[in-house]
């Protein structure tokens, strides 16, 4: 009889060890389950943060690379603006902006730029009767635009390549009027001669002098064409166009091309 208690005895406490074992192996399991499963938790937190960096940085680049496309392509426009010649009243606006103000009230504001040449009659520097136009600084050019003054602005991109005063703005020219004919010569900007049957005759032209050409200065023999000063310089540099001139006061009011 107590041979068999102390097998019973035995066997429970053999029962328990066992029991005390198993509890223990699933704790430890689970704490490594939870281990592991904590860890594989906190890695794919962290990549997903990793990606997540990642896409924020990418999209960072991109808005910098709009930005800075945005920014380039406000740098190409910029400075763009008329190209051509526009003659009028000059007035100041701002340092380094002015207005020329054409026929018509046709206003367009423009800028100098160190490169701008300044030719100047009188008015913005220089001596009226001067046989060749004077260059002038910039500071001239202000002090002269808040007066006003007449001229022909070539303009490249808003900008002006060469700002010339008209002659005749300038009160230059005497009292020579009349209608006279002979060669064409040429003297300086906005400054021609007339050789005929007497004296060499020098006169000016101004932005309202009417030039027409019949295929020397412009256009063709066929019909008259409106020509440019450029065009009436360029045939007076070469010569031996014959023409027609209507002067006031020194001063063009038309330049007529003879058929030759």
């Amino acid at each position: 009889m107590l041979r068999r208690h102390n097998r019973k005895t035995v066997l429970t406490a053999a029962a328990l060890m066992a029991t005390t074992l198993l509890l223990t192996a699933c704790q430890e399991g689970g704490a490594d389950s939870g281990s592991e499963s904590k860890g594989a938790s906190t890695s794919a937190s962290a990549s997903d943060s990793d990606a997540g960096g990642k896409v924020g940085d990418g999209e960072k680049g991109t808005d910098t690379a709009e930005g800075l496309s945005g920014q380039g392509s406000d740098s190409r426009t910029a400075g763009k603006g008329v190209t051509g010649k526009r003659s009028g009243t000059v007035s100041y606006m701002a340092p380094g902006k002015y207005m020329v103000t054409g026929k018509d009230n046709d206003r367009q504001a423009f800028f100098v730029s160190e490169d701008t040449e300044i030719q100047g009659a009188g008015k913005i520097c220089g001596d009226a009767n001067g046989q060749a136009a004077t260059p002038c600084t910039e500071e001239e050019l202000e002090a002269a635009a808040k007066k006003g003054f007449g001229a022909s602005v070539e303009l490249k991109d808003g900008v002006a390549v060469s700002i010339v005063e008209d002659h005749a703005d300038s009160g230059a020219g005497g009292d020579a009027s009349g209608l006279f004919s002979g060669k064409l010569g040429y003297m300086a900007p906005g400054k021609y001669t007339l050789t005929g049957d007497g004296p060499e005759r020098a006169f000016f032209t101004s932005t309202d002098t009417t030039v027409n050409g019949a295929g020397w200065i412009c256009g063709e023999r066929t019909k008259i064409t409106d020509c440019t000063e450029e065009e009436l310089e360029a045939a007076a540099k070469k010569g031996s166009v014959a023409v027609v001139v209507e002067i006031k006061d020194g001063v063009a009011v038309t330049i007529d091309e003879e058929h030759n």
